[in-house]
């Protein structure tokens, strides 16, 4: 196993430690967030998220990363999926320190952001580049990636609405 191979599984396994305090405090923390969105449904502006959406959510960017990070291992880092990814969950250091700031507190998500997925980002690139890989920067990454991650939450909302308080045996 080289750089650049730790560079690729590195998107995979930084994301997973990103997103393990994601799933410890998205439900609660989105909460007091939820309620500040208007266009939001009424269930999450008054409940937040379920644990159950945090999962179906988390599930579906956990097959996006691991396709992004396996074609990147498989492309020495040049696959466009892999690199759109690197670009994007690197860039979302920003969102999440943006949202810790309007929020005037902890937003989930912000913890992480600058010990884990911020320098996982600029690892990765440098790596890259060292190896001679062209880190290909693409803006449409920009405005692409909170579409994504919408469209994920929109799905798990989808998927689990209505669903607060079921119990496995009903």
């Amino acid at each position: 196993m080289d750089r650049v191979d730790l560079a690729t599984a590195g998107l995979f396994f930084s994301w997973a430690a990103h997103d393990l305090e994601e799933y410890v405090t998205m439900p609660s923390a989105s909460r007091e967030l939820a309620e500040r969105i208007d266009w939001f449904p009424e269930e999450l502006r008054r409940n937040g998220v379920s644990r159950e959406h945090v999962q179906v959510a988390m599930g579906i960017m956990a097959a996006l990363f691991a396709v992004g990070s396996i074609r990147g291992q498989r492309s020495r880092g040049r696959s466009w999926l892999y690199q759109a990814l690197l670009q994007g969950y690197g860039l979302h250091t920003f969102s999440h320190l943006g949202s810790a700031l309007l929020a005037r507190g902890y937003t989930s998500g912000c913890a992480t952001a600058l010990p884990i997925v911020l320098p996982s980002w600029l690892w990765a690139r440098r790596v890259l580049r060292e190896e001679g890989v062209a880190v290909r920067p693409s803006w449409w990454v920009i405005p692409a990636f909170p579409v994504v991650a919408g469209a994920a939450h929109g799905a798990a909302y989808l998927a689990t609405r209505g669903r607060r308080g079921e119990t496995a045996a009903s």
